[in-house]
């Protein structure tokens, strides 16, 4: 088994120097541009320099984050940090753009590249696809379970990487819209506004009734805490153990990789873990939002979110028993301590004095019941929590403000003193870096007192609040010599330094003075061809309303009525393509099984692993990629082409500019979604299940079926639930993005399919829609007056045609 990677999230350089100090194998951080926390501090190029430094020396890995979506317009650019990435030896970057990925791959090849979480890496195959195209690493998805991550680990050489503590998306990672459609703030460019920690309404559409449960944050999760379990995480044969949280303080990293540091440790060296009270409450002082063990330990529904609080909760420490509002007094009888300069949850600030009946006092202790100086609102029984402890953040910041090295690395010592020679002194480290340092003084014979090994070795070891310690010291002495102790203390100092600089660069790096340009080829699009109208449906009855119009082809989400789509379509003439499911899951691919054999040659795909799934099954399957492999330039666009795609269904978060920009450097058939409500969020998490209690874990219940919740937010906003073949909840758009007056324009763009994308629409609405594009397309783009009535009566949306996002 490979030696665990514990693996930090660092905002600043204080939280750098807080990771490392506190026992972190490698860091993760941003730099200021294209990372995907733009809102974190990040680093300059000159800080980012100074960090690799700093963590090189103290034998510490440094991965950034460039994990957002490219577009056209900065791929140069990109392609020009990527090479200062490199030159300043940072040893992996983490990318979430496939295209953008391949072509760093391609210009500087011994570039470690890691396949960031965003990439919704959540099966074997997705994860052999991404080893087979050059990934070194690939971060897995939140949602898998141990049991699927050992079995991914058990058949692939790739390094695998997960999250074990922190926040948790509710949506898979890099699938989700929602910030990017309601607010314009893309979490796939690092902006995400974060709705779900907003507060919802879930409503039954057939009654009108709100169904209510404790909370109003329905989409809000618990954050991440795997400590106590950390030895079912480390036996699936993972490499990096990562904590989440670039956003937050230098104090939170302290805490957080101390703790895992030690549990770690004791694992490898005792096959147990034992987690103290002390190191739980020390987790939950420091930020949590609830905790959760997560789907990764079988938590699900109710036990990975929280309703009630979508911040900060702090460690339970006591009940209110009475406010004196007139007085300004709080009692509260504890249950935990709580200490002067510490915070709770009750109002702002921090705790002044404690008073014990007519005592003051610095601390209060868990049984006693005590009262406070205080402002604000509080009922009786009303539970307290401490959101800061000033004992723990004094500790955190010990082991970073003072300059202290906590975190040793072991070297060996060589010193040869022969007389008549000049003494050498080398230093080698576990990573095969040695260095060699020789006095400037011959060694001479022994007038009075000869040099002995115990004080050679004691100047040796005197290696003080260096990031270094002796391990094994070779002492090659001649008897009856001597030299001036200075001269010992000299080249000690002289090494360390030089081992220092020997230890920054990343080894057999063979390109840092090569010279890389970007030049994409460019390509004459034909404008002049007809556009094409495609529908995407998801059962029988939609299918049917459709299957006589005028249509280039059908896409089918359906697969147990696989075979009877298949059949109305070649009865009619038409070109029906299934469309895989955005998540499939490890041995879940077997429900996909019969797809096969209606796949021979065609199908639309959604995830990374499919391109290796049905070329498997079929060997000369040609690919339509959809929008959820997020095509956002033409590198990613290209790549697709090269695996057997015929036609790309662009990013729906591109504006009409980007799109043109994007279509000329590629001849691929570029679609788009011009009609459809958008699927914004994708969950293992079902609110219907949670909030309106009518979840069969085992199969889909009629409810599921039948569709009929919307979320409603602070604005009124509705927006559809459903779920899919595995239980998945899809959240919809409130509005359809409707493009029909836009067709010219895109057309012009280089866009020559137009897709309608139907979900819960009636038969009826399906074929007048589609009609009403035909129409269009068959009218040079104009669209007759009976057809625009149909979409006058809808709540209708742009999306992001003219806006784009940042």
């Amino acid at each position: 088994m490979n030696e665990i990677e514990l693996l930090a999230p660092v905002g600043s350089f204080d939280a750098l120097k807080a990771a490392v100090q506190n026992g972190a194998n490698a860091v993760y951080l941003g730099g200021k541009d294209f990372s995907a926390r733009a809102s974190a501090n990040n680093f300059d190029r000159e800080e980012l320099i100074e960090a690799v430094k700093y963590a090189h020396i103290r034998d510490v890995r440094v991965f950034v984050t460039t994990n957002t979506l490219i577009k056209q317009n900065e791929i140069e650019d990109f392609v020009e940090y990527a090479k200062f990435l490199y030159d300043i030896d940072v040893d992996a970057i983490i990318m979430q753009d496939i295209g953008v990925a391949m072509l760093i791959h391609e210009l500087l090849p011994d570039f470690e590249l890691h396949a960031s979480t965003q990439m919704v890496a959540h099966s074997l195959e997705d994860v052999q696809y991404l080893e087979s195209v050059g990934f070194k690493r690939v971060v897995l998805a939140r949602e898998l379970t141990v049991e699927e991550i050992k079995y991914i680990c058990d058949n692939t050489n790739v390094d695998i990487e997960i999250f074990v503590h922190g926040a948790l998306c509710v949506c898979y990672s890099g699938g989700c819209l929602m910030s990017s459609m309601i607010g314009n703030r893309s979490g796939n460019r690092g902006r995400c506004a974060q709705p779900c920690r907003q507060k919802y309404t879930m409503i039954d559409i057939s009654t009108g009734e709100e169904i209510h449960n404790n909370g109003d944050y329905l989409l809000s999760t618990r954050d991440l805490n795997t400590i106590e379990e950390i030895d079912k995480i480390i036996e699936t044969g993972v490499l990096s153990l990562k904590i989440e949280g670039r956003m937050k303080k230098p104090e939170y990293v302290a805490t957080v990789i101390s703790s895992y540091r030690n549990a770690i440790d004791e694992y490898e060296a005792t096959k147990k873990v034992s987690i103290s009270d002390e190191t739980m409450e020390d987790l939950y002082t420091i930020f949590n939002r609830k905790f959760t063990k997560g789907l990764i330990l079988g938590e699900v529904g109710e036990d990975v979110m929280n309703s009630n609080v979508p911040n900060n909760q702090g460690l339970y420490v006591g009940k209110v028993v009475d406010y004196n509002k007139k007085a300004k007094r709080l009692k509260i009888k504890l249950e935990g301590t709580l200490k002067k300069g510490d915070g709770i949850n009750l109002g702002g600030g921090t705790i002044g004095r404690i008073i014990k009946g007519k005592e003051i006092a610095q601390i209060g202790y868990k049984g006693e019941t005590i009262e406070l100086d205080f402002i604000g609102e509080a009922r009786k029984n009303q539970p307290v929590f401490k959101t800061s402890d000033t004992d723990l953040i004094d500790k955190a910041q010990k082991t970073y403000t003072q300059d202290k090295e906590f975190a040793k690395s072991l070297i060996d010592a060589e010193i040869s003193i022969k007389l008549g020679e000049y003494p050498e002194l080398k230093l080698i480290d576990k990573n095969d870096n040695s260095v060699t340092v020789k006095g400037d003084k011959l060694v001479e014979e022994a007038l009075k007192v000869a040099l002995s090994e115990e004080k050679i070795e004691t100047q040796i070891k005197k290696l003080g609040n260096t990031p270094y310690e002796i391990d094994n010291l070779n002492i090659k002495l001649d008897k009856g010599v001597s030299m001036p102790i200075s001269l010992i203390n000299q080249m000690r100092r002289e090494a360390i330094d030089l081992l220092d600089e020997a230890r920054i660069p990343v080894k057999n790096r063979a390109d840092k003075n090569k010279y890389i340009k970007y030049s994409p080829k460019k390509y004459e699009r034909n404008l002049d061809q007809k556009s094409k109208i495609r529908v995407k449906v998801n059962n029988i009855e939609a299918l049917k309303s459709i299957i006589n119009l005028d249509i280039d082809m059908i896409y089918y989400e359906d697969v147990t009525t696989l075979e009877q789509a298949t059949a109305m379509a070649n009865a009619n003439n038409k070109k029906l393509v299934y469309s895989a499911p955005r998540i499939v899951r490890n041995k879940e691919y077997r429900r996909l099984e019969k797809s096969n054999e209606y796949c021979k040659d065609n199908v639309q795909i959604s995830a990374l692993g499919q391109v290796k799934y049905y070329k498997e099954n079929n060997e000369n399957v040609s690919f339509e990629v959809d929008y959820y492999l997020n095509s956002f330039n033409s590198e990613t666009i290209n790549h697709y082409k090269k695996e057997g795609a015929k036609t790309v269904c662009i990013s729906q978060e591109l504006n009409i500019h980007e799109i043109k920009e994007t279509t000329q450097y590629t001849d691929v058939e570029i679609e788009t979604v011009a009609y459809g409500y958008i699927p914004m969020m994708l969950s293992e998490y079902c609110p219907m299940g949670v909030v309106a209690r009518s979840c069969k874990k085992e199969k889909r219940c009629a409810n599921c079926k039948e569709s009929k919740y919307v979320l409603r937010d602070f604005k009124g906003e509705e927006y559809r639930v459903a779920q899919d073949l595995f239980c998945r909840s899809t959240i919809y758009n409130s509005s359809a993005n409707c493009l029909i007056n836009n067709l010219e324009e895109l057309s012009d763009a280089g866009i020559n399919v137009f897709r309608l994308d139907f979900t819960h629409e009636n038969p009826d609405l399906i074929s007048k829609i589609t009609k009403a594009f035909i129409n269009t397309v068959n009218n040079n783009f104009t669209v007759n007056i009976n057809d625009q009535e149909i979409f006058d009566e809808m709540d209708t949306t742009l999306g992001h045609l003219y806006k784009g996002v940042e």
